[in-house]
């Protein structure tokens, strides 16, 4: 979940969005002007801002390059949506500091996807580089596990996953939202969850007994007493 904030000039497309993205469990402010959002972006510190390339007081470029000059708001990322014809308008976004360019018209999945995408960076920024859950250690830079001192390869996705219950941790995962984090770029059945998680806890057997099954709806990692704040790279 994160803070989107959604600046449209069209009053049922910003609606849409925000619906949309609601049901996504965001949390969620509109504005319909270009003035307008970057009054609420300096309120509210949104995680990401959506926003049209083409305002009624200005075109969306000016205010990814408002909120990259502006020191309280800068991190922000900025996800403009605009015509697919309009190839200059595109360029113009990302020089002005656009993180990710929409055209329409899209899919409310794909939108959905790449905001998750977006999200995914602000939460890896935010979380410790090392981690660990009872026996298991992780450092989440150089994607290592070790369990009871033993290095432990594992997959792409396995790790992947591991990650995302540990980052969970003490909170119901549904496999829905699993599948969305881990595998963002593929559709794959929510059942590959299951398989994964069972190749997972064969592989880190200590592990095991701290990840609850909830049936119908998904997994949650137990123990946040052991999570460690370790140094951050970069």
């Amino acid at each position: 979940m994160g803070r989107v904030l959604v600046i449209d000039g069209d009053a049922a497309r910003r609606v849409a969005l925000a619906t949309a993205l609601g049901g996504g469990a965001h949390e969620v402010e509109i504005a319909a002007t270009a003035s307008s959002g970057a009054y609420l972006a300096r309120a509210s510190r949104p995680d990401v801002i959506i926003l049209d390339a083409i305002l009624p007081d200005g075109a969306g470029a000016d205010v990814c390059r408002e909120v990259r000059r502006d020191s309280a708001i800068s991190a922000a990322l900025l996800l403009v949506i605009g015509a697919a014809a309009d190839e200059a308008a595109r360029v113009e976004a990302f020089e002005a500091g656009a993180d990710d360019y929409v055209v329409r018209p899209f899919s409310t999945r794909e939108l959905l996807l790449r905001v998750r995408a977006l999200l995914r960076r602000v939460r890896v920024k935010s979380m410790p580089e090392l981690l660990a859950v009872g026996a298991v250690r992780v450092d989440r830079g150089a994607r290592r596990v070790t369990s009871e001192g033993v290095t432990v390869p594992l997959t792409r996705r396995e790790l992947d996953l591991l990650l995302r219950l540990i980052d969970g941790r003490g909170r119901v995962l549904a496999r829905e939202t699993i599948v969305a984090d881990v595998w963002p770029d593929d559709t794959p059945s929510e059942r590959v969850v299951d398989t994964t998680l069972k190749r997972l806890r064969k592989k880190l057997p200590t592990l095991a007994r701290r990840i609850r099954t909830i049936r119908g709806v998904g997994y949650e990692l137990t123990g946040e007493e052991d999570a460690l704040d370790g140094p951050r790279r970069g």
